[in-house]
C-alpha cells in the first residue's frame, strides 16, 4: 500500500468567483447558512476556499468527482470524508488557505507571523520552547518566527488527535518523538506545521489552472 502525506496551500485572491459559486452548491445547507453568517467577506473567502481545496484533493487522490464528496464530524468536531480511505486537515490564516492529505491521521495550520504579547508567548510555550525562543542573539524579528513555529506545531498537533485545544504548554514541539512526526517550514510570512503518522512521506501539489493538481 502506498502511504503519503501532500499538502497545497493557495491564495484566496485566486479563487474565483466561479469557484466560489460551484463549492457553495456542493456544501450542505447548515455549512452554507454558517459561511453565509460569517461577518466579514475575507473570512467567507478563507472557509469556502478550504473546502474547495479539500474537496479537489480529496477527488484527485480518490479518482472521484468532487460533488460526491460528503463531509461529516466526528464526536469531538474533527471534520473527515465520509467513506472515503483519507484523513485531510485545513487551515488558513491571511491571504492563504493551507489543506494536507493523508492516508493516516493529519493536522495541519499555517499563521501569518505577527506581533505578540508575552503574554501569549507563555501560555503557549513549555519550558524548552521558552528557552528555544530566548536563545543568546536571537533577534526580535526571529524570535516571532520561532514562536510561530511552535504555535502552529501545535495547533497541527491537536488537529492531528482531533480532540480540540487543552493545555498548550503540556506539549513540547522540540521533543525527539514529537520531531518524527512533524514538517514545518516558512511559506513568505507565515509559519506552516503539517503533524502526522505519514509526514516523512510530505510531497507539495501544485493546483493548476482550471483545477487538478501536479506534483512539484
Amino acid at each position: 500500500m502506498t502511504v503519503y502525506c501532500e499538502y497545497n496551500i493557495i491564495d484566496i485572491a485566486d479563487i474565483s468567483g466561479s469557484d466560489i459559486d460551484y463549492c457553495r452548491r456542493m456544501m450542505s445547507d447548515t455549512r452554507r447558512q454558517r459561511v453565509d453568517r460569517l461577518r466579514f467577506e475575507k473570512s467567507r473567502r478563507q472557509t469556502v476556499g478550504g473546502e474547495l481545496l479539500a474537496r479537489r484533493m480529496i477527488a484527485s487522490r480518490c479518482g472521484i468527482a468532487p460533488e460526491s464528496i460528503s463531509f461529516s464530524l466526528t464526536e469531538l468536531g474533527k471534520p473527515y470524508a465520509a467513506e472515503l480511505p483519507v484523513e485531510f486537515s485545513i487551515s488558513h490564516s491571511g491571504d492563504f488557505v493551507l489543506c494536507a492529505l493523508s492516508d493516516h491521521p493529519v493536522g495541519a495550520d499555517i499563521e501569518r507571523i505577527r506581533d505578540v504579547s508575552d503574554r501569549l508567548v507563555s501560555y503557549v510555550c513549555s519550558e524548552d520552547e521558552m528557552r528555544f525562543l530566548s536563545e543568546n542573539g536571537i533577534l526580535e524579528d526571529e524570535r516571532k518566527r520561532r514562536f510561530f513555529r511552535v504555535w502552529t506545531a501545535k495547533e497541527a498537533y491537536y488537529k492531528y488527535i482531533g480532540t480540540g485545544i487543552t493545555c498548550l504548554r503540556d506539549v513540547n514541539t522540540l521533543a525527539p518523538d514529537f520531531q518524527r512526526k512533524l514538517k514545518w517550514f516558512y511559506y513568505g510570512g507565515y509559519a506552516v506545521s503539517i503533524f502526522g503518522d505519514s509526514v516523512l512521506s510530505l510531497k507539495k501539489k501544485n493546483r493548476r489552472v482550471g483545477g487538478g493538481y501536479e506534483e512539484k
